[in-house]
């Protein structure tokens, strides 16, 4: 099993509206394993949010990028160049028993 963490790093001049943006893809997509979080007590400058899902392969990962990811980054470079940022973690579970 796999995390997927997407951080989006947003100047708080337009968080709001990217936060707004965001939600309405979400809500495009309801199967959508993707939880959204902010970050409290975030190290950056600005709101930090996050989105996550637990998915079972790489696979997976690739589907919510095409459906979700992709149109957050688009609307960033359209309407929000070096305002906002985003990047991606992906960790995988390891047993520990």
């Amino acid at each position: 099993m796999f995390l997927y963490n997407v951080s989006l790093i947003i100047e708080d001049s337009i968080h709001l509206e990217l936060l707004d943006y965001t939600k309405k893809v979400l809500q495009q997509h309801p199967d959508s394993t993707l939880k959204l979080l902010k970050m409290l007590h975030s190290p950056h400058e600005g709101q930090t949010y996050c989105l996550q899902a637990v998915v079972n392969s790489e696979v997976d990962i690739e589907g919510l990028r095409e459906l979700v990811i992709r149109k957050i980054q688009e609307q960033i470079n359209a309407q929000h160049p070096e305002k906002a940022f985003l990047f991606e973690s992906i960790m995988q579970y390891i047993p520990h028993d």
